[in-house]
């Protein structure tokens, strides 16, 4: 029976077939085809993962804490049976009267809520809400940190004094336009009926933000720098890490748009609330 014959292929030493020989003559060819091929598929992986990297929220501003000299006293105006009733003007004066006060203002019903509703994108049934949910209270600033313990002592127990505490100034003023509150293990808001927000969740939140007109940058405050921040200004709090939820700051072009990026994502999964910081 007849049969086909095939051609054979070797790369024996008795022949040299035409591939070896081509290799040979181009090495230096495929060297460089070789370390192309290296380079691009490190730029490939590089720049998929600068690419990553870029669209996640970036870490607090590294500078220092601005000092805790802030404190707000609570007014006693009403008979109550747990403070002396007096007057705003009376407590006021007690409180221009103590040395280690740099300043103090009192700020009326009418301020408290005019600020709410100014920087609130949620909660305007609050709005409705008469003196009892928006107080009058004086707020002061020491001249030292530690002159807190001193004025406590000084107004504790006085005519229309209630209670005085430290006040926490925001630390993203003047570093952010917006702040994102996300769902936290210790939250009760409707919002977060479904627990705490989820990383996949927050990454959401984050990329609808840099959708937005004019976001230029979105810091992510996270459960240890919260922390770190109320133990800074309300050391009287007793918080753990896990009181303290995650927060999105954002920094925009121009701070009018800030309100329209808020309300773009307070619907979303893993959204507590949103403020706009003034």
């Amino acid at each position: 029976m007849p049969y086909e014959k095939f051609d054979e292929l070797s790369f024996g030493e008795e022949r040299e077939p035409w591939l070896q020989t081509w290799v040979t003559a181009h090495r230096w060819m495929l060297s460089i085809a070789v370390a192309t091929a290296v380079v691009l598929a490190g730029l490939g992986t590089g720049g998929w993962y600068l690419h990553r990297q870029s669209l996640l929220p970036s870490p607090p501003p590294d500078v220092a804490l601005p000092p805790a000299v802030s404190f707000v006293v609570e007014l006693c105006l009403k008979k109550n049976s747990n403070c002396t009733t007096g007057t705003i003007e009376q407590a006021a004066e007690f409180v221009r009267g103590i040395p280690e006060v740099a300043s103090s203002v009192v700020v009326t019903h009418e301020e408290r809520l005019a600020r709410f509703s100014e920087t609130s994108l949620t909660g305007e049934d609050l709005l409705k809400n008469g003196d009892g949910l928006w107080p009058a209270e004086i707020e002061g600033e020491l001249r030292h940190t530690e002159d807190f313990e001193v004025v406590k002592r000084q107004l504790t127990g006085e005519p229309g004094v209630a209670t005085v505490s430290r006040y926490s100034r925001n630390f993203w003023k003047g570093r952010a336009d917006l702040q994102v509150n996300l769902c936290g293990l210790s939250r009760l808001s409707p919002a977060c009926r479904n627990g705490a927000g989820t990383e996949t969740q927050r990454n959401a939140v984050v990329a609808r933000l840099r959708e937005q007109s004019g976001v230029n940058k979105v810091f992510l405050e996270d459960p240890a720098f919260g922390l770190r921040l109320s133990r800074h200004y309300q050391p009287e709090y007793y918080l753990t890490i896990n009181d303290v939820p995650e927060r999105l700051y954002v920094r925009l072009d121009d701070p009018a748009k800030a309100r329209a990026a808020g309300q773009a994502v307070l619907a979303m999964p893993g959204v507590e609330s949103a403020s706009l910081i003034k």
